[in-house]
């Protein structure tokens, strides 16, 4: 594996991130949405870093069945909260190809809330789609391929606990993995 981004500039930027948004949404009282599962990590530090009210809550967006992608998103997990009038920050880990965000844009522009912008730990701006909305607030940007792993990124549900961020290289795939 080959290191990306230490845990020092991980905070660095997620500090910065989360003073910046507090700035923006001072007096907004926002309704946090984290994606799950990947969110939670960058989540968590994020929102101890924002100083101003918010509200969490969590969705969960998934275009996998029995371990293939389908293309098609579906809505696994809705909001417990109401949405409707509300500043809506969705929290992403990583944006990739951009298909759930624009879900969940579309999803959104359908509940009257007064504002919608995402916030993204990485984002991968190479392999979207042009029509795709960008993030407001994004800490690193990573236009490399290879697969990312720690601090909430997974490869088969582990590594999500690593402080630091990795590339993963084709050498760290078991057999069969590539």
């Amino acid at each position: 594996m080959k290191l990306l981004y230490s845990h020092e500039e991980i905070m660095k930027k997620v500090k910065e991130t989360g003073e910046q948004i507090g700035k923006d949404y001072k007096g907004k009282n926002p309704l946090c949405i984290g994606v799950l599962k990947g969110c939670t990590i960058f989540m968590s530090h994020l929102l101890v870093n924002i100083p101003t009210p918010v509200e969490i809550d969590f969705m969960t967006v998934s275009s996998y069945k029995h371990g293939s992608e389908s293309g098609e998103l579906k809505l696994i997990q809705d909001l417990d909260t109401v949405s409707a009038g509300r500043h809506i920050l969705i929290i992403e880990d990583i944006i990739d190809s951009g298909k759930t965000l624009d879900f969940l844009h579309r999803y959104f522009e359908t509940k009257q809330v007064k504002s919608v912008e995402v916030v993204t730990f990485v984002n991968k701006e190479n392999r979207r789609k042009k029509d795709i909305p960008k993030p407001k607030y994004t800490c690193f940007d990573c236009n490399q391929d290879p697969f990312l792993i720690g601090f909430g990124f997974d490869y088969k549900e582990r590594y999500r606990n690593l402080p630091n961020v990795y590339l993963m290289e084709e050498s760290d795939f078991g057999e069969g993995d590539v």
